[in-house]
Formats: C-alpha cells, structure tokens, sequence
C-alpha cells in the first residue's frame, strides 16, 4: 500500500462522506429545527436528480445547478405547508410513517413516469477531466490535460476525477454557508430561539412558522444540491433515494439526533470506512481476506454504527432527551 494510494482512498473518503454529508445536514437541520423526523429527505434527492437530469439535457447543467436547489426549495415549502406542519406535535412514529409514505408515493410514480433502470446522467464537459495531484521532483508530461495540483508528499503523480473533486468543494462551501446563516445572521438567531422555545418567541411578535417553513426548504434546497451533484455520481434511479437514505439517517443517529457538527463528524466516518474496506480488498492479495473485505463492505456502514452506539447511546454529540 502506497502513499499515493491512501492518499486517493482519503479523497474517495471525502467524497462518498460529502454525499452522506449534504442529505444528512438537511436531515439534521429539520429535526434540530422543526422536531421532524423525515424520511421523505430521500425522495427530495431522487425529485432532485430527476430535475437536474430533465434541466441538464434541456438548458445546460448551468442553468440545472441553479434552478433544481430554487425548485427543491419551493417544493419544500409546499411540502411543509402541505403536509409536515400538521405533523409537529405528534409522535415520531407518526412522523416516520407519513414521510416515508411519500417517499414511496414518489418512487412508484417516478418509476411510473421514468421506468425502473438507470437513466443516464452526463458530466458537462468542463467538469468530465481529472485532476493531476503531483509530488516533489515529479516531471508532469505537458500532453497530459487537466487541473494540476502539487502534493509534496506523494510519488510521481496521481489522478482523481475532476466532478469527484468539485462535489467535496461545494459540500464544504455548503456546510459553511449554512453554519453562517445560523450563526451570524438575524434569521438564524431567531430560528435557534424558536428551537429553544417556539411559544416565548411567538409572544414576542415573531411568525416562528413561517421562519420554521424556510428551514424545511433550506432542508430540501440542500437535498437539491446533493441531487445535481451527485447524481451524476450515485447514477439516478427511482430507488436510489432509499438506498442513500439509509446509511444518510445512521449519519444522524451516529453524529446525534439533531447535531449538525455530529452528523458531518459521521459522515466523513463512514465515507472513510468505506473507503479504506474498498481500498484493502482491492489492493489485498490473499484470496480469503479478500474475500472477508469485500463482504464487509456491505456492512461496514452498520458496523460503525454498533460500535459508536454502544459507546456513545446518544450518539457522538447526542443530548439527553433527544429522540428518546
């Protein structure tokens, strides 16, 4: 095992993490804000990546990049209008139970619609290259295109997909964009309030559902972004939505219900661990521990879980109270 081989199972890390990442940050934004466990957060991906397809085909992925995040955000809001607001001050079973019906509603009729196989899903082209990661004394031939970053420590040179690159870009442009709207702006001042004690703020004067209403749309908005950068990626099918559901709410569980820093903490967990599983059964030469490695792949996301569980109930940055 090389140096520039753990160094590409550390950037595949990062960008199976970012994916976890951006569905998870919706997925915690909502509980943490509205108290809503929602498992349609993987249908808004799959809308998402639909859209972008439709979009990217039609007008440019320029034009999709900027209008699926807007329509995810507008189908949000009608969807917590529609439907999560009468939802709040039930049970989280009722919440689980409703949401995951449209998220079944939403892949029956897109595989209606659409069918059930693959649709493909093209990179533009200024984003189909490779990124050239280079080390010290390294000589680069001049044929060869591409972005090209030095890397003092690695051997000669190493490439990575440039879409892969940009997807872990604009996660943390999004993490940070999100963490600075709660943070440092009038908006999320009064949405942390609300999340402390919604009837204090409301005798204070201030509409705390309608601010409760645009989190749920950031929420979706972020899904949106996972869905056009993404998807070229995860491919796009009615059931990948599920699939990346899953191991995107164990994200949540493992950070701590409700923690936004857990469930990033978590993502990068689990994009590592399954990373570096691929990364040793595919570099590994003896037959059995291949074997071993590569059945561990499936379950690798699960184990994680069980293992942080055990130690930390609540999960990494879990409170009392939360979820219980």
């Amino acid at each position: 095992m090389t140096i520039n081989s753990i160094f590409l199972m550390m950037l595949t890390g990062l960008q199976l993490g970012a994916i976890y990442a951006l569905i998870a940050l919706g997925l915690t934004l909502i509980f943490g804000t509205l108290g809503v466990v929602n498992f349609a957060h993987g249908a808004l991906y799959l809308i998402a990546a639909y859209f972008a397809v439709f979009l990217a085909g039609s007008v440019g992925f320029g034009w999709a990049i900027l209008l699926v995040p807007i329509i995810l955000f507008l189908i949000g809001l009608a969807l917590e209008r529609g439907l999560i607001q009468f939802f709040y001050s039930r049970p989280h079973t009722d919440q689980i139970l409703v949401t995951f019906g449209v998220a079944i509603v939403v892949e029956e009729a897109l595989k209606w619609m659409f069918g059930a196989n693959n649709i493909p899903f093209a990179l533009p082209s200024w984003g189909a290259g490779q990124v050239l990661f280079y080390g010290a004394g390294a000589v680069v031939p001049d044929a060869i295109p591409g972005i090209r970053i030095p890397m003092p420590f690695l051997e000669g040179f190493s490439f990575f997909p440039a879409w892969r690159l940009l997807l872990i870009i604009v996660t943390a442009v999004t993490i940070l964009a999100i963490f600075a709207l709660l943070q440092f702006t009038r908006f999320g001042l009064v949405v942390r309030a609300g999340m402390r004690d919604a009837e204090i703020v409301r005798f204070l004067g201030v509409n705390i559902s309608a601010r409760f209403s645009i989190v749920f749309g950031i929420g979706a908005l972020i899904a949106g972004i996972a869905g056009v950068f993404g998807g070229p990626i995860t491919q796009v099918s009615p059931t990948v939505g599920m699939a990346l559901l899953v191991p995107s709410f164990l994200v949540v569980v493992i950070g701590g219900m409700g923690s936004m820093i857990g469930a990033l903490i978590a993502a990068l967990m689990l994009g590592m661990a399954l990373s570096f599983t691929t990364g040793f059964a595919a570099a590994i030469g003896d037959p059995t521990m291949k074997t071993v490695l590569t059945a561990l792949q499936q379950i690798v996301v699960y184990l994680v879980a069980v293992v942080v569980l055990l130690i930390r109930p609540r999960g990494l940055f879990g409170t009392k109270g939360v979820f219980e």
